[in-house]
């Protein structure tokens, strides 16, 4: 096994700094040199003492001491018991946590190399004067007590270290073999309304790229509520399948599809899809409890900018000619699909997005009789639309407004939503 192979599979599960992994790969330079196929800890020693600009050489100067002196106290490897690779991560590893600290720095390293079980590179750096807790209190304080010396530095060291990192993406994110049929289905039935080969067939694949697209778009938005979830903190959104645009994995796939689906194609009211479950107590703050409720408005907002840009380059360069008229008349119904869902989704009623924003910041016993009542509380928004005419005209006249402000056509929106109608 080469000096690589061995940090790879040492650190697997170790979150490592950029500086840390420099000196651990410099160290296991340094131990190939040597002729060593395995790195020990006088090697990462040697590699952190070469290693300027370091929080360890920032902390081995603000006490005082000189890397060089450190270097000349170093036996050589194997002259004195030292730990091996994953031993000394190990440790590291555990001065990161006891320090409060999400990731393994080579200050941690350095912290390590003082523990007993290290000699080899506990005694140079004792004998030069380096103690682990006159090191430990300056990381955590910034004061300085070596050499009698009382200064005071005005920020944390370590106040980096102490913020939590992005999670990784990597083998998370995916994209399902039914998102990809239904992204390939609706581009199909958009490349026959582009060509106007079945005219006779306006309202079928009309129907077919709407609601495509629309399903589609629903995907986004959940996919958006999962993502900023799960950079919230939340990591069992990812073991649910929610960020892999699959409508297969939300929860309720009758509420989140079906019905808004149905409700597309009878009645032209984009109805909302609530569809993956969020541990809010797993989330790192009220704010990020909020910011899960936006991720899904978000994703349709996107989808909605991306159908404007796509109408706003078309008027550019002449594409929207009567050949292509009834695929213009698509896309803008369908934008406005989306601003009427990006309106909808934000009115602050339990059950949808508008309340989950505000929700963490209620009173425990006023979130909870609000949820309790929430799917009455979205019957009831869609009867008053469905219902009430002066509510339902201001509410799309609201929307409209919107998609106009974007830049799409109301008289291609009117077509659209006509040619989606078999009577």
């Amino acid at each position: 096994m080469d000096t690589t192979a061995e940090l790879i599979r040492a650190s697997a599960d170790i979150p490592l700094t950029r500086d840390a992994r420099e000196i651990l790969e410099r160290a296991g330079e340094i131990a190939s040199r040597r002729g060593s196929m395995q790195t020990d800890a006088t090697d990462v020693l040697r590699a952190t003492l070469n290693q300027p600009g370091s929080l360890a050489d920032r902390e081995i100067a603000a006490l005082g001491f000189e890397p060089r002196a450190i270097s000349r106290g170093l036996q050589p490897n194997g002259a004195v018991t030292s730990p091996n690779l994953r031993q000394l991560l190990v440790n590291a590893n555990r001065e990161a946590e006891v320090l409060g600290h999400h990731q393994v720095d080579s200050i941690h390293l350095l912290l390590a190399m003082l523990y007993t079980d290290s000699p080899a590179t506990a005694t140079p750096l004792q004998g030069a004067g380096l103690t682990l807790y006159d090191l430990r209190r300056h990381v955590q304080t910034g004061s300085q007590t070596a050499a009698g010396s009382t200064r005071k530095d005005p920020t944390r060291p370590d106040a980096a270290l102490r913020r939590r990192p992005w999670p990784s993406l990597r083998g998370v994110l995916g994209v399902s073999p039914v998102f990809g049929a239904i992204v390939l289905a609706t581009a199909g039935a958009g490349a026959i309304l582009w060509s106007d080969v079945a005219p006779e067939l306006t309202t079928v694949w009309t129907l077919a790229f709407v609601l495509g697209g629309w399903v589609v778009s629903l995907c986004i938005h959940e996919f958006g509520h999962a993502l900023v979830a799960y950079l919230g903190g939340d990591r069992a959104v990812a073991g649910a399948g929610y960020l892999s645009f699959n409508p297969l994995r939300y929860a309720t796939v009758a509420m989140s599809v079906v019905l808004p689906v149905i409700f597309l194609a009878i009645g032209g009211i984009a109805m909302p899809g609530g569809a993956v479950y969020i541990n809010h107590s797993a989330l790192r703050t009220r704010a990020w409890s909020s910011a899960v409720s936006l991720g899904g408005p978000l994703g349709t907002l996107l989808c909605g900018l991306a159908i404007a840009g796509a109408l706003a380059l078309a008027r550019a360069q002449s594409w929207i000619t009567p050949e292509r008229y009834d695929f213009f008349a698509a896309l803008a119904a369908l934008g406005f699909f989306m601003a009427f869902a990006l309106v909808l989704n934000l009115i602050p009623i339990p059950g949808l997005d508008g309340f989950g924003v505000i929700r963490p910041w209620l009173p425990y016993s006023v979130q909870q009789a609000a949820m309790r009542y929430s799917m009455l509380a979205i019957y009831a928004v869609f009867l008053v639309l469905w219902f009430v005419a002066p509510v339902r005209q201001e509410f799309f006249g609201l929307v409209v407004q919107l998609a106009m402000l974007a830049g799409i056509d109301p008289a291609l929106m009117l077509l659209g939503q006509l040619n989606m109608r078999f009577f």
